[in-house]
């Protein structure tokens, strides 16, 4: 679920809560998504992959905007690993 939104140390980000039984730690581990240089299209298509955070959501600081905008007050996230 998602908590609010701060500006931090990559900038404009929202704090994320967990809700499942066996991972609920989100909120403590300090969640959140933020926007990244290393998310983008051009990196995508140029390596075949983007960069990795440390648990949190990167999105594209082009997209960040867009993306909290569309996520509204505790919404609900499912996120999962491959």
């Amino acid at each position: 679920m998602l908590g609010e939104t701060y500006s931090g140390r990559h900038g404009l980000s929202r704090r994320l809560i967990g809700l499942d039984p066996t991972n609920s730690n989100a909120q403590e581990r300090g969640l959140v998504i933020h926007a990244a240089d290393y998310v983008s299209d051009e990196l995508a298509k140029s390596t075949g992959k983007i960069g990795r955070s440390e648990g949190c959501l990167a999105v594209s600081p082009a997209d960040l905007k867009l993306v909290l905008d569309q996520l509204g007050p505790r919404c609900l996230i499912y996120a999962d690993r491959i």
